[in-house]
């Protein structure tokens, strides 16, 4: 059986078909066609370079949380003193966020869902609590959640585009 090798996915074909099985790639078109096509795909690949950026500023930002939470227990540790159960849940918190920022090129989704949920109940949390906590810090706290949700967005498209074009 005689192959037909696509340029753009790295696909082998059978030679009867004129486009790749996998990505559409015009295998018996024009050079226009396939210049066409090359260029759309080398559009598209943008997306994990989008991936890897984001995923990037990510971590600093979770790394950035962390700082922040481990601020707020120095600034207020002598109140938390009092507290140990509200002092070593905090540390357990700095603890997640930074290990998480540590560890996300290792899993993504998997790091970037954990702190994701975390702070999200600690948010729904504190609303429920006392809801002027809401609104303080609302600029921080929608930078950090939109940067977690763009990430996962980003790293999915990343691997549906891995996925379909074997790269």
């Amino acid at each position: 059986m005689d192959l037909k090798y696509c340029p753009a996915c790295k696909n082998d074909n059978n030679s009867k078909v004129d486009f790749c099985i996998k990505c559409d790639f015009p295998l018996t078109g024009t050079e226009k066609d396939k210049s066409i096509r090359i260029g759309k795909f080398i559009g598209k690949k943008g997306i994990i370079f989008d991936a890897d950026n984001s995923l990037e500023k990510s971590r600093k930002l979770l790394y950035y949380a962390a700082a922040f939470f481990i601020l707020g227990i120095i600034i207020n540790f002598s109140s938390l003193t009092n507290n140990i159960l509200a002092l070593g849940f905090n540390i357990s918190i700095a603890m997640v966020i930074l290990t998480c920022g540590i560890l996300i090129k290792k899993a993504p989704l998997v790091f970037l869902l954990i702190p994701l949920i975390l702070l999200l109940s600690i948010y729904g949390l504190n609303y429920m609590y006392d809801p002027t906590s809401l609104p303080r810090g609302i600029f921080f706290k929608l930078l950090i959640i939109g940067s977690l949700i763009y990430s996962i967005y980003n790293y999915l498209a990343s691997e549906k585009f891995k996925k379909k074009y074997n790269y």
